[in-house]
């Protein structure tokens, strides 16, 4: 397998993060993420302070996903060592990924797949160790 497999796969997961980082944090009165999500709850009519505490609520969210990516991005520097946390970060992607699907909106499931391929590739490349390893 390509040693560089791992590595692209975690990549892509953390800058995914990224993205949604920022789709949470910004706008700051209702984030884009918000927005998207409110469009398939449209029976749920928030306005005032439920929308502002909504807001709040995903920009937490938004930090959560900024420390993932964070981790991620430090586990590439960790060669071989970071199974662990690349394993426990990949995990819970996959987990709030499936837990979003059915709480929040079904294109959530998008976490979760690309989470799950990458700890497959992550595994797979452990498994099967290419002759120089990271």
């Amino acid at each position: 397998m390509n040693s560089n497999g791992p590595r692209i796969a975690v990549l892509g997961v953390a800058v995914l993060h990224v993205l949604f980082m920022l789709g949470e944090l910004f706008k700051w009165e209702e984030p884009f993420i918000l927005g998207l999500v409110l469009q398939s709850w449209s029976r749920v009519g928030l306005a005032g302070e439920n929308m502002r505490f909504v807001s709040y609520v995903v920009h937490n969210a938004g930090i959560y996903n900024g420390i993932v990516a964070a981790g991620l991005f430090a586990s590439l520097s960790l060669g071989r060592s970071a199974l662990p946390v690349q394993t426990a970060l990949l995990a819970g992607g996959i987990v709030a990924g499936v837990f979003g699907t059915f709480t929040l909106a079904p294109a959530t499931v998008v976490q979760a797949i690309v989470g799950a391929v990458a700890l497959a590739v992550v595994l797979r490349s452990r498994a099967h160790p290419s002759p120089n390893p990271s």
